[in-house]
Protein backbone atom coordinates (compact mmCIF):
# COMPACT_ATOMS: atom_id res chain seq x y z
CA UNK A 1 0.00 0.00 0.00
CA UNK A 2 1.65 3.34 -0.70
CA UNK A 3 0.90 6.52 1.45
CA UNK A 4 1.30 9.82 0.23
CA UNK A 5 0.72 13.34 2.37
CA UNK A 6 -1.51 15.55 0.69
CA UNK A 7 -1.17 19.50 1.61
CA UNK A 8 -4.56 21.51 1.57
CA UNK A 9 -3.89 24.84 1.42
CA UNK A 10 -6.33 27.81 1.46
CA UNK A 11 -3.91 30.87 1.60
CA UNK A 12 -6.12 33.42 0.83
CA UNK A 13 -8.62 32.63 3.42
CA UNK A 14 -8.52 33.67 7.42
CA UNK A 15 -7.39 30.91 9.80
CA UNK A 16 -11.22 30.61 10.59
CA UNK A 17 -11.92 29.74 7.06
CA UNK A 18 -9.14 27.23 6.90
CA UNK A 19 -10.05 25.29 9.90
CA UNK A 20 -13.70 25.22 8.33
CA UNK A 21 -12.24 23.84 5.13
CA UNK A 22 -9.17 21.74 7.01
CA UNK A 23 -8.66 19.19 9.19
CA UNK A 24 -4.83 18.40 9.90
CA UNK A 25 -3.89 14.52 10.10
CA UNK A 26 -6.98 13.56 8.37
CA UNK A 27 -6.96 10.56 5.90
CA UNK A 28 -8.54 10.09 3.30
CA UNK A 29 -8.39 6.48 1.03
CA UNK A 30 -8.28 8.00 -3.20
CA UNK A 31 -7.52 4.22 -4.17
CA UNK A 32 -6.90 0.96 -2.18
CA UNK A 33 -2.86 1.47 -2.85
CA UNK A 34 -3.35 5.28 -2.54
CA UNK A 35 -3.99 6.92 0.87
CA UNK A 36 -3.79 10.47 1.30
CA UNK A 37 -3.15 12.59 5.06
CA UNK A 38 -4.54 16.53 5.06
CA UNK A 39 -1.97 18.88 6.61
CA UNK A 40 -3.23 22.89 6.56
CA UNK A 41 -1.74 25.59 5.92
CA UNK A 42 1.44 25.69 4.19
CA UNK A 43 2.52 24.52 0.53
CA UNK A 44 5.01 22.37 -1.29
CA UNK A 45 6.27 24.21 -4.11
CA UNK A 46 5.73 21.83 -7.69
CA UNK A 47 4.10 21.87 -11.17
CA UNK A 48 1.08 23.91 -11.31
CA UNK A 49 -2.38 22.38 -12.46
CA UNK A 50 -5.40 24.66 -12.46
CA UNK A 51 -9.78 23.66 -12.92
CA UNK A 52 -9.08 21.40 -10.16
CA UNK A 53 -12.16 21.02 -8.58
CA UNK A 54 -11.61 19.55 -5.17
CA UNK A 55 -8.86 18.41 -2.53
CA UNK A 56 -9.93 14.56 -4.22
CA UNK A 57 -9.37 14.90 -7.71
CA UNK A 58 -6.28 16.94 -6.63
CA UNK A 59 -4.58 13.76 -5.14
CA UNK A 60 -6.06 11.81 -7.62
CA UNK A 61 -3.66 13.76 -9.89
CA UNK A 62 -1.14 13.87 -7.51
CA UNK A 63 -1.29 9.61 -7.35
CA UNK A 64 -1.44 9.22 -11.23
CA UNK A 65 1.50 11.35 -11.50
CA UNK A 66 3.59 9.17 -9.00
CA UNK A 67 4.05 12.16 -6.72
CA UNK A 68 4.01 11.45 -3.33
CA UNK A 69 2.42 15.22 -2.10
CA UNK A 70 0.40 17.85 -3.55
CA UNK A 71 -1.25 21.25 -2.74
CA UNK A 72 -4.56 22.27 -3.33
CA UNK A 73 -5.46 26.42 -3.35
CA UNK A 74 -9.87 26.76 -3.18
CA UNK A 75 -10.27 29.92 -4.19
CA UNK A 76 -7.90 29.17 -7.43
CA UNK A 77 -8.69 25.99 -7.72
CA UNK A 78 -5.03 25.08 -8.69
CA UNK A 79 -2.89 22.53 -7.46
CA UNK A 80 0.56 21.87 -8.09
CA UNK A 81 2.51 18.55 -6.64
CA UNK A 82 5.78 17.86 -6.10
CA UNK A 83 7.65 15.92 -8.17
CA UNK A 84 9.91 13.12 -6.61
CA UNK A 85 14.02 13.97 -7.37
CA UNK A 86 15.48 11.33 -8.95
CA UNK A 87 17.29 9.28 -6.36
CA UNK A 88 20.81 9.21 -6.31
CA UNK A 89 23.20 6.79 -7.93
CA UNK A 90 25.15 5.61 -4.78
CA UNK A 91 27.81 4.02 -7.23
CA UNK A 92 27.66 7.03 -9.47
CA UNK A 93 31.88 7.80 -10.30
CA UNK A 94 33.29 11.16 -9.84
CA UNK A 95 34.63 13.43 -12.14
CA UNK A 96 38.69 12.27 -11.03
CA UNK A 97 37.05 8.48 -11.62
CA UNK A 98 35.28 9.08 -14.70
CA UNK A 99 38.56 11.17 -16.40
CA UNK A 100 40.68 8.08 -15.26
CA UNK A 101 38.17 5.21 -16.67
CA UNK A 102 38.07 7.29 -19.57
CA UNK A 103 41.60 7.41 -20.10
CA UNK A 104 41.79 3.70 -19.26
CA UNK A 105 39.16 2.47 -22.50
CA UNK A 106 42.07 5.15 -24.85
CA UNK A 107 44.14 3.22 -23.95
CA UNK A 108 42.80 -0.03 -24.73
CA UNK A 109 41.21 1.35 -27.70
CA UNK A 110 44.99 3.08 -29.51
CA UNK A 111 46.10 -0.87 -28.47
CA UNK A 112 43.53 -2.65 -30.30
CA UNK A 113 43.87 -0.09 -33.36
CA UNK A 114 47.78 -0.53 -33.40
CA UNK A 115 46.97 -4.66 -33.09
CA UNK A 116 44.79 -4.10 -35.80
CA UNK A 117 46.96 -2.10 -38.03
CA UNK A 118 49.32 -5.36 -37.67
CA UNK A 119 47.62 -7.74 -38.77
CA UNK A 120 46.76 -5.70 -41.24
CA UNK A 121 50.36 -5.11 -42.43
CA UNK A 122 50.74 -9.35 -41.55
CA UNK A 123 47.67 -10.23 -43.94
CA UNK A 124 49.01 -7.53 -46.70
CA UNK A 125 52.48 -8.78 -46.99
CA UNK A 126 51.58 -12.35 -47.30
CA UNK A 127 49.31 -11.69 -50.00
CA UNK A 128 52.18 -10.09 -51.67
CA UNK A 129 54.32 -13.04 -51.15
CA UNK A 130 51.63 -15.21 -52.44
CA UNK A 131 51.50 -13.18 -55.57
CA UNK A 132 55.04 -13.45 -56.00
CA UNK A 133 55.23 -16.89 -55.59
CA UNK A 134 52.39 -17.47 -58.19
CA UNK A 135 54.33 -15.71 -60.53
CA UNK A 136 57.77 -17.77 -59.85
CA UNK A 137 55.28 -20.60 -60.59
CA UNK A 138 54.08 -18.93 -63.69
CA UNK A 139 57.98 -18.34 -64.61
CA UNK A 140 58.78 -22.12 -63.97
CA UNK A 141 55.99 -23.60 -66.05
CA UNK A 142 56.49 -21.16 -68.40
CA UNK A 143 60.06 -21.88 -68.75
CA UNK A 144 59.87 -26.00 -68.11
CA UNK A 145 61.18 -28.63 -70.38
CA UNK A 146 60.00 -30.52 -71.64
CA UNK A 147 55.97 -29.21 -72.12
CA UNK A 148 57.42 -25.77 -73.18
CA UNK A 149 59.84 -27.44 -76.10
CA UNK A 150 59.52 -25.02 -79.22
CA UNK A 151 57.09 -23.31 -77.24
CA UNK A 152 56.88 -19.24 -76.45
CA UNK A 153 56.53 -17.77 -73.41
CA UNK A 154 57.13 -14.96 -71.09
CA UNK A 155 59.74 -14.69 -68.33
CA UNK A 156 60.19 -11.48 -66.00
CA UNK A 157 58.38 -9.72 -69.18
CA UNK A 158 60.31 -10.35 -71.77
CA UNK A 159 59.59 -13.39 -74.61
CA UNK A 160 61.50 -16.62 -75.00
CA UNK A 161 61.25 -19.24 -76.96
CA UNK A 162 62.23 -22.43 -75.29
CA UNK A 163 64.08 -25.89 -76.67
CA UNK A 164 64.55 -29.01 -74.76
CA UNK A 165 67.65 -30.83 -75.70
CA UNK A 166 68.68 -28.39 -78.68
CA UNK A 167 70.64 -25.46 -79.09
CA UNK A 168 72.35 -22.47 -81.56
CA UNK A 169 75.77 -22.75 -81.67
CA UNK A 170 77.63 -21.48 -78.53
CA UNK A 171 79.59 -18.69 -79.54
CA UNK A 172 79.40 -15.26 -77.59
CA UNK A 173 79.36 -16.45 -74.44
CA UNK A 174 79.92 -13.45 -71.95
CA UNK A 175 79.27 -14.99 -68.22
CA UNK A 176 78.65 -18.48 -66.61
CA UNK A 177 76.80 -18.48 -63.37
CA UNK A 178 75.10 -21.45 -61.29
CA UNK A 179 71.49 -21.70 -61.17
CA UNK A 180 69.32 -24.61 -60.26
CA UNK A 181 66.96 -24.03 -62.49
CA UNK A 182 66.27 -22.87 -66.56
CA UNK A 183 64.00 -20.08 -65.05
CA UNK A 184 66.36 -18.54 -63.00
CA UNK A 185 69.39 -18.34 -66.03
CA UNK A 186 66.49 -17.16 -67.84
CA UNK A 187 65.78 -14.64 -65.23
CA UNK A 188 69.61 -13.95 -65.08
CA UNK A 189 69.56 -13.26 -69.07
CA UNK A 190 66.59 -11.01 -69.21
CA UNK A 191 68.51 -8.23 -66.33
CA UNK A 192 71.17 -8.46 -68.97
CA UNK A 193 70.25 -5.86 -71.68
CA UNK A 194 73.13 -7.49 -73.84
CA UNK A 195 71.72 -11.12 -72.97
CA UNK A 196 69.74 -12.60 -76.26
CA UNK A 197 70.46 -16.60 -75.61
CA UNK A 198 70.67 -19.09 -72.77
CA UNK A 199 72.09 -22.72 -72.35
CA UNK A 200 71.37 -24.34 -69.04
CA UNK A 201 72.56 -27.71 -67.75
CA UNK A 202 70.13 -30.69 -67.88
CA UNK A 203 72.18 -32.83 -65.62
CA UNK A 204 74.23 -29.43 -63.76
CA UNK A 205 73.43 -26.57 -62.52
CA UNK A 206 75.30 -24.24 -65.01
CA UNK A 207 73.82 -21.50 -66.96
CA UNK A 208 75.15 -20.13 -69.50
CA UNK A 209 74.76 -16.43 -71.56
CA UNK A 210 74.89 -15.42 -74.63
CA UNK A 211 75.29 -12.20 -76.59
CA UNK A 212 75.01 -13.27 -80.47
CA UNK A 213 72.20 -12.71 -82.82
CA UNK A 214 69.78 -15.52 -83.30
CA UNK A 215 66.03 -15.17 -84.89
CA UNK A 216 63.70 -16.41 -82.03
CA UNK A 217 61.82 -18.61 -84.89
CA UNK A 218 64.95 -20.07 -86.11
CA UNK A 219 64.98 -24.00 -84.79
CA UNK A 220 68.17 -24.66 -83.17
CA UNK A 221 70.58 -27.01 -85.46
CA UNK A 222 72.63 -28.99 -82.82
CA UNK A 223 71.15 -31.42 -80.44
CA UNK A 224 72.38 -32.87 -76.81
CA UNK A 225 70.92 -34.37 -73.90
CA UNK A 226 72.95 -32.11 -71.91
CA UNK A 227 71.35 -29.08 -72.60
CA UNK A 228 68.38 -26.82 -72.95
CA UNK A 229 68.23 -23.65 -74.29
CA UNK A 230 65.79 -20.30 -74.80
CA UNK A 231 66.25 -17.49 -76.97
CA UNK A 232 64.67 -14.45 -76.48
CA UNK A 233 63.04 -11.67 -79.25
CA UNK A 234 65.78 -9.08 -78.63
CA UNK A 235 68.07 -11.38 -80.12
Amino acid sequence: MKSSDACLLAALLSVSQVQATCVPGTRETISPDYIVEYQCNWLRIGKSHTGINSPTECAALARDAGATASAYHPPTKKYPFKEDEDEEDPFAMTCAEEKEACLERETVLKAELASSKDQLAASQAECDSSRADSALLKDILQSNCTSQHTKYGMVAGTRYRFWCGRFHEPVGQRESHSTATMEACVKLCTSKPWCTMVLHGIFRETCQLYDRKVKIEATPPQSSVLWNSAVNDQA
